[in-house]
């Protein structure tokens, strides 16, 4: 099964982002759409973020109406915003009351720093609902060793480095190597194919999950990456699906 961590459903303004073959993405990217374009790149399912960070954005909207529409291919994240005092009680709600099954972290886009304490409130309230957590891991307030800091605060709570610190990826791998609740995700990791046979020797097969950043990357380029590498086609499995699996309990 293959199973892409890291998608986003919301207001997709194609004069920005650009458009790829058979992709209408002027207006809003849909969980309709997020599974045809599964489809066409012959992947099962996905993990899904919005695109906007309140309960109200319509991107939340969308993954809440996409996971319950099609909970065999898709499960969903709420993006809290640290700065909002009710994100733990919206986090709270959109798991037991929506379905759905972490929290997403942008400290770059919401102007917070990774490690302050500010994040928590949320931290805690994932701690307590037994969710995992993806964190953004490449731009100014949330680099690894930021990140890091709010792992060894929250060793319970499984915390997904996404992109992989991208040109951070070594600070990214040390990190992981001291935090065991730190697993590192692909999206749009330009030496990922490189690095992940060095992941699965130095940090463990476990700890790696491929992601693709659609529809804001093509997953065939993302997939490629992980295709070429020098896993064996186990090693594969686990990071294109089995690992992501576990984490969420999908089953």
């Amino acid at each position: 099964m293959r199973i892409d961590a890291h998608t986003h459903l919301g207001e997709c303004d194609r004069t920005y982002y650009g458009q790829a073959k058979n992709w209408d993405m002027s207006g809003y990217f849909t969980a309709a759409d997020l599974i045809a374009l599964l489809d066409e790149v012959e992947v099962d399912a996905a993990l899904c973020f919005p695109l906007g960070t309140r309960a109200s954005d319509a991107g939340l909207r969308l993954v809440i109406e996409g996971v319950q529409k099609y909970p065999d291919r898709l499960r969903g994240f709420y993006w809290g915003n640290p700065h909002d005092p009710a994100a733990p009680g919206e986090l709270e709600k959109c798991v037991r009351e929506y379905g759905l099954s972490g929290l997403k972290l942008h400290p770059t886009s919401d102007s917070w720093m990774a490690g302050h304490p500010m994040a928590d409130p949320l931290m805690h309230k994932a701690e307590e609902l037994g969710v995992p957590v993806t964190i953004h891991s490449h731009q100014p307030g949330s680099q690894p060793a930021l990140i890091g800091e709010l792992a060894t605060r929250f060793p319970k709570v499984t915390v997904i480095m996404a992109h992989m610190g991208m040109h951070h990826y070594r600070d990214a791998m040390y990190v992981a190597s001291k935090e065991p609740n730190v697993v590192l995700e692909t999206a749009v990791q330009p030496w990922a194919h490189r690095m992940a046979r060095d992941v699965v020797d130095r940090i463990g097969l476990d700890r790696l999950v491929w992601g693709s950043d659609a529809p804001l990357h093509h997953p065939t380029v993302e997939k490629a990456k992980i295709e070429v590498s020098a896993l064996t086609d186990a090693e594969r499995d686990a990071v294109m699906g089995g690992n992501i699996a576990r984490i969420l309990n999908w089953t």
